[in-house]
């Protein structure tokens, strides 16, 4: 096996599990199109409340996308393969992980226009939106990697998992929403733009290696 072939079958993995993926996706549809409907449709209401609402659906269906993200790969023994492969686990979970931000976020940035008309977004908070989403989700994915792999033998593990890495979410979530709302006010933002950035940085180094741990002491 290469890294190479390894992303490969990543890809080919979640193609087979596509209705994992299109379950978070329709999920997040769900939860920014009841807010409008179910409590008031109103501008003065959404718009203001956009970027939180977006970014609690995101953070949701992230949740739902990653709390399997080594369930199969438990189960089938293709843990036991990555460890004993000579390859570095850290940099195959670090792969892993690409793969799936990137199956998951790239349908949400290209719906993502749709959304902000629906809650009323200005044109400016909307790159700023879209910049915190490329920014601040990678951590999010990052954290919710260590615990999938700590609780991928159990086999009813989201509502743990969600109990695990919930409290690291939210420092994303609230400097995005503040980073939109500084953008709102025309105040400067890059700051908080540069604390996502700092953020998903420091998953990056850490993440892999933490998850590495687990998977480990999890296959032995």
């Amino acid at each position: 096996m290469t890294y190479s072939s390894f992303i490969r079958s990543e890809f080919l993995v979640l193609w087979r599990r596509k209705q994992d993926i299109f379950n978070a996706l329709l999920f997040f549809i769900i939860v920014v199109a009841l807010f409008p409907i179910g409590i008031n449709s109103s501008a003065e209401f959404l718009a203001p409340a956009a970027a939180g609402i977006v970014w609690c659906a995101v953070m949701l269906a992230i949740l739902m996308a990653v709390e399997g993200m080594f369930k199969e790969d438990y189960w089938d023994g293709s843990l036991e393969q990555w460890i004993v492969s000579g390859l570095s686990l850290p940099l195959l979970i670090l792969l892993k992980v690409i793969v799936q931000w990137l199956v998951v976020v790239a349908p949400l940035l290209v719906m993502m226009p749709l959304f902000s008309e629906m809650l009323y977004l200005p044109s400016l908070s909307f790159w700023v939106l879209i910049m915190t989403l490329l920014l601040g989700s990678p951590s999010l994915f990052f954290i919710g990697a260590v615990g999938a792999a700590l609780t991928m033998s159990i086999k009813q593990g989201a509502v743990l998992v969600m109990l695990l890495i919930l409290p690291f979410y939210l420092p994303v979530i609230i400097f995005s929403t503040l980073a939109v709302k500084a953008a709102e006010a025309g105040l400067p933002y890059s700051g908080l733009l540069a604390m996502l950035l700092a953020m998903s940085l420091l998953s990056l180094v850490i993440s892999p290696l933490m998850t590495a741990i687990a998977v480990k002491a999890s296959v032995n």
